[in-house]
């Protein structure tokens, strides 16, 4: 008896060999796959609002070569980004969430991409697709960056040092006065508007979003951290 069991032992040799060395592969990837996770700094996108996660994007992308226009908060048909590159346009709809992504946000990447004359449309998140979402986004040709393909391209820019941007604004200097910078025209209409409380800039994104809700904010441009106030 125990002559078979060793018989066998050696003839299935190689079978066994296969299956420790996909094992291995298997916890080799898991391992690289953490270490990429862990050094992008992905765990704080996954503590950032949805407006942060936006601004990163536009930084991360202004950073991989992009030029980068962001749309309005309210009504931007489906792209919270409009990027160019090479001649290239792209409607990119930025999706920070805790479950996978359905076919709904490939949907509005397809409607933004036609409404902003793209060339391209894009789905960006720090989560995972559906099948049904993967399935639509290949037969519309729709970009989809999952949590993997983002981390990469975060490692590849600098990592957590560029999230430092995105989530902690530079406060104006304690010589300007509270209501305005001293290099910025902070009219409604100008692009360089401010924050009428501290005075610190705001993107026009911010600046269309609070002109848009006059009646909320009384007619004034405020910042990501006084729109909560109100």
């Amino acid at each position: 008896m125990l002559k078979a069991v060793l018989t066998a032992l050696r003839i299935a040799w190689p079978v066994w060999v296969f299956l420790a060395l996909v094992v291995a592969a298997r916890l080799a990837y898991g391992l690289c796959r953490w270490r990429l996770i862990s050094k992008s700094g992905m765990k704080n996108i996954d503590a950032m609002s949805g407006r942060n996660f936006e601004r990163y994007l536009e930084i991360l992308f202004t950073k991989l070569g992009y030029r980068v226009n962001r749309t309005s908060y309210q009504g931007d048909y489906g792209a919270d980004l409009v990027v160019t590159k090479d001649g290239v346009k792209t409607a990119i709809q930025a999706k920070r969430a805790k479950r996978r992504i359905g076919v709904k946000a490939v949907q509005e990447a397809v409607a933004a991409k036609g409404y902003y004359s793209c060339d391209k449309a894009m789905v960006v998140t720090n989560s995972f697709f559906t099948h049904q979402a993967a399935t639509l986004a290949h037969r519309n040709r729709v970009l989809l960056w999952n949590r993997n393909r983002l981390a990469k391209a975060m490692d590849s820019v600098g990592g957590k040092r560029v999230i430092a941007q995105a989530i902690a604004p530079e406060e104006p200097a304690p010589s300007q006065p509270a209501m305005f910078s001293a290099d910025v025209d902070a009219s409604p209409s100008g692009a360089g508007a401010v924050c009428a409380i501290c005075g610190q800039r705001v993107p026009e994104k911010v600046r269309d979003y609070c002109l848009a809700n006059e009646r909320r904010f009384s007619g004034q441009i405020l910042c990501y951290r006084h729109q909560r106030t109100r």
